[in-house]
């Protein structure tokens, strides 16, 4: 932020300001810091499946031809797996993949269903964002199917008592981040 001081003729200071100058005084504001959530070590695992989840499906979108699909099974169960099979089929189709890494950035988590002898579910909700990314057609050239930059997004989670973790559904909302 910056301000100008001409007060009667003088400057901040006292001293008398020449005519026709002004001495500008410049004030620095320190933005006051978002707070930076701080999450439990279950809720932290579970922001940690969906970021693995989104690192191999990023890693397949990119080399759908000589990826191995199969490798989402370590990070996905059938639910999750069959969307991006289907996706993944279409885009093979007309010879599309992606370019660059879409992003998710969490902003809560919330505990779901309980049961101590199997695991528990959680719902990670955040801003995913494609702006780092690009769907592309066989020549290269981006394929124009954007849709939003970004938005919210849901991704549901099961941390099994033996501490595997798995992306069991995601879904995105049409209300931008």
């Amino acid at each position: 932020m910056v301000a100008l001081f001409v007060l009667g003729g003088c400057t901040p200071g006292g001293d008398p300001v020449p005519s026709g100058t002004v001495d500008p005084v410049v004030e620095s504001i320190t933005p006051t810091p978002s707070p930076t959530p701080t999450w439990t070590g279950e809720e932290q695992a579970a922001i940690d499946a969906v970021q693995r989840y989104l690192e191999v499906w990023t890693r397949i979108s990119q080399n759908l031809e000589a990826a191995d699909w199969n490798d989402l099974w370590t990070v996905a169960d059938e639910l999750a797996i069959s969307d991006s099979f289907e996706i993944w089929t279409g885009w093979r189709m007309k010879g599309y993949y992606l370019v660059g890494s879409p992003s998710f950035t969490p902003d809560g988590v919330i505990a779901g269903m309980i049961d101590y002898a199997r695991g528990n579910t959680y719902t990670v909700r955040g801003c995913y964002s494609i702006a780092g990314s690009t769907l592309v057609g066989p020549s290269g050239q981006p394929t124009g199917q954007r849709g939003l930059e970004s938005s919210l997004a849901l991704y549901q989670v099961f941390i099994a008592t033996d501490g595997r973790s798995v992306v069991t559904k995601s879904s995105g909302m049409t209300e931008p981040c």
